[in-house]
């Protein structure tokens, strides 16, 4: 019989950096051994998946929703399909960074994958920066993020004050049960060694409930020709709005005037993968970086923010800009 599959969780909030953090552990696995991962975001359009499909490991990704609740029947689905295509050696999921982790715990710990999966520690990234911050600390799904894991990691340190710092170390020696292991890094450079510290299967939620149920999302576009080259899907759940776009490029974007206009939308996640004068880049909030064409040549776009986004102005402020390359 094969033994079972090792599983880690990574999770975090919104924005703390999950996507960088699995790519640094994926380039760092052991030689021979087959790690895959499962990707949820609460986005419409799939960008982290694609980035990571980059990197040339198994991928399945969940869009539109947390695989804790609308989404879990393609969890299950896309993880069954990980181990029967694929049989890795470790997956590693990443829930939304809006997503409750307590019923994906409970679904890889139940009957359905017992003797298939071996659960082991789940990682929360935070950003300590987040600790001052009431809308942050008073989700249940950040608090519950925090709850359940068995190692904590303080994120993007190097951009922490002294008192920032000294805030998070009060913050976690309080927490009980203690965590099993504690991390301030930079980067995502999470120690690979942090995923077998174990998992103390007594720790609960505080909020089970807590996780969004509802999620609405519609595509919008005037006519069919025009949605199949600029398909616009907008989101609603759990208190934020989604906006995604996924693009057919006719021209590549000003690679300049694009970052500009990145940098100037006021949203609490952006993200995206697109085709400008310098080549296919890839957006994570404001960083930058060269990347690969996704395989499906299409340009993707990822808003969310508590508040209303003005999609409108967005789509017309983006279809002007790809207007002046013409």
């Amino acid at each position: 019989m094969r033994a079972p599959i090792a599983v880690n969780l990574v999770t975090g909030f919104l924005g703390v950096g999950k996507t960088t953090a699995v790519r640094h552990l994926l380039a760092r696995h052991p030689a021979g051994q087959r790690w895959a991962v499962l990707v949820n975001e609460f986005g419409e359009v799939g960008v982290d998946g694609t980035l990571l499909e980059q990197d040339g490991i198994a991928v399945h990704e969940v869009a539109g929703g947390c695989l804790c609740c609308v989404s879990a029947p393609a969890f299950t689905t896309g993880l069954n399909r990980l181990v029967r295509a694929h049989r890795p050696d470790r997956i590693l999921i990443e829930p939304s960074g809006l997503g409750h982790p307590a019923q994906v715990l409970q679904t890889l710990t139940g009957p359905l994958y017992a003797g298939v999966l071996d659960v082991r520690a789940t990682l929360c990234l935070l950003d300590a920066r987040h600790l001052a911050s009431p809308r942050h600390r008073e989700h249940p799904n950040f608090q519950d993020q925090i709850h359940l894991a068995d190692v904590l990691v303080a994120n993007k340190a190097d951009l922490y004050s002294d008192t920032e710092r000294r805030a998070f170390e009060a913050f976690a020696a309080a927490l009980d049960p203690p965590k099993q292991r504690l991390g301030l890094v930079e980067h995502g450079r999470l120690d690979p060694a942090w995923l077998d510290v174990g998992r103390d299967r007594g720790r609960r939620a505080a909020f089970p409930e807590a996780h969004a149920f509802l999620v609405d999302s519609a595509p919008t576009g005037d006519d069919d020709a025009q949605r199949s080259d600029w398909l616009l899907i907008e989101g609603h759940g759990d208190g934020y709005q989604r906006a995604g776009w996924l693009i057919r490029p006719r021209a590549a974007w000003p690679h300049a005037a694009l970052r500009a206009w990145v940098a100037g939308l006021d949203v609490e996640r952006k993200k995206g993968i697109v085709l400008t004068d310098a080549g296919w880049q890839a957006f994570n909030q404001d960083a930058w970086q060269a990347t690969a064409a996704p395989p499906d040549g299409h340009c993707r776009i990822e808003l969310i923010d508590a508040h209303a986004i003005d999609v409108g102005s967005v789509d017309h402020g983006l279809a002007a800009l790809g207007r002046s390359t013409a």
